[in-house]
């Protein structure tokens, strides 16, 4: 049992017709690498120094036996992605653990304002509510109004992003020239690179001016906010859908086109159900994006705790769930910062929710392509 053990591990680092004398340059890189781990973690001072040793003995064993050191080095990469992200998930949850303890459903109160329970698709049947929902100092942590923020912003940012990042898609994918194409693609791909925070300065001056000029509103607003990111969102949808659309066969549209379709018919019974669930996915991403977007939600709208008034009001303001922690985090006590932890939990559930959404939708549209039920 212990040699098919120590065969089946030579293999998953070294591969099956790994070099001779392989082992020595894995191991050797490998063991630099977990010691400049435990010195990162127990001496940082000297992780530099074990750092460039791990890249020198890496580099030598790369020169000789370079398929096997690729190998290793992707494996690792693996394996401390997969460790990142299950040492954050605790973290995250185990930090929030006092926070729901402490307060339970107390996270979750509606709140009463003008001495009534505002109308709350039923919760206040089943959730309490105070005319504190939030007041660090009595201990009063509700975090409904800043999850209703979150979901008016995101809502109004997917009307602005699913829509117009789809048209985008369809037109660079299908309709622009070689020439144009290359032009509008790379464009597109820049504006992700914005800061948030430039985006928000922007929304926050022009269309906060424009808000105030034209609605006679006092500006900064869930509007304001939800166009913004959903204009931040843009590019991923767009990137994400052109590559789904650009990946659908021609021979698919070549068909349609001589069966007598026109060129709008071919798009839309032909190339978006093919690209369907890349579609959905890059607006699922832009979504995530806006979900957890914080600076420009931050730069735009003030840290109020209320709830708009009426609740669909897109022109009234408060906290969504991420400037909530990014306004509240650097001067919270310890038990607002397990509350901050909380939101951050709910914020990671929601998008993880989606991913899994967005993975059930892509199954079924293969289903569906491939003739399944």
């Amino acid at each position: 049992m212990l040699d098919e053990a120590q065969v089946d591990a030579r293999e998953l680092l070294l591969g099956g017709d790994a070099a001779e004398g392989s082992l020595l340059a894995v191991g050797a890189s490998a063991a630099t690498l977990v010691a400049t781990i435990l010195v990162f973690l127990f001496r940082p001072a000297i992780a530099l120094p074990m750092l460039m040793a791990f890249v020198i003995v890496t580099a030598v064993g790369w020169v000789t036996y370079q398929a096997e050191i690729a190998r290793m080095l992707t494996l690792i990469a693996t394996v401390l992605t997969v460790l990142t992200v299950t040492f954050i998930t605790l973290f995250l949850f185990a930090t929030a653990m006092p926070a729901f303890l402490e307060h339970g459903l107390g996270l979750l109160l509606v709140p009463i304002q003008n001495g009534e329970i505002r109308w709350f698709f039923g919760l206040q049947r089943v959730l309490p509510a105070s005319e504190t929902f939030w007041n660090p100092l009595s201990g009063a942590y509700s975090l409904i109004p800043a999850i209703w923020g979150t979901v008016v912003v995101t809502l109004i940012a997917g009307a602005i992003a699913g829509p117009l990042g789809l048209f985008g898609a369809l037109f660079i994918a299908e309709v622009a020239s070689d020439g144009l194409r290359e032009v509008i693609k790379p464009g597109v791909e820049v504006l992700a690179g914005i800061p948030s925070i430039v985006y928000g300065f922007i929304g926050f001056q022009v269309l906060n001016s424009f808000i105030q000029t034209s609605f006679l509103d006092d500006g900064a607003s869930f509007l304001i906010a939800g166009v913004v990111v959903g204009v931040m969102a843009l590019p991923t949808v767009v990137s994400v859908g052109e590559d789904a659309l650009s990946s659908v066969p021609d021979s698919m549209g070549d068909g349609s086109i001589a069966m007598g379709a026109t060129k709008w018919q071919t798009m839309k019974s032909i190339s978006i159900p093919a690209a369907f669930s890349g579609i959905s996915a890059g607006v699922i991403l832009g979504l995530g994006r806006a979900i957890g977007e914080t600076m420009a939600v931050a730069a735009i709208m003030a840290a109020g705790v209320g709830l708009a008034d009426p609740l669909f009001d897109v022109f009234d303001a408060s906290a969504t769930l991420t400037s909530l922690i990014a306004v509240n985090y650097g001067s919270a006590s310890e038990s607002t910062v397990d509350v901050l932890f909380v939101a951050g939990v709910m914020l990671f559930v929601i998008v993880a929710g989606m991913s899994i959404v967005s993975q059930y939708i892509e199954r079924r549209m293969q289903e569906k392509l491939k003739g399944q039920q």
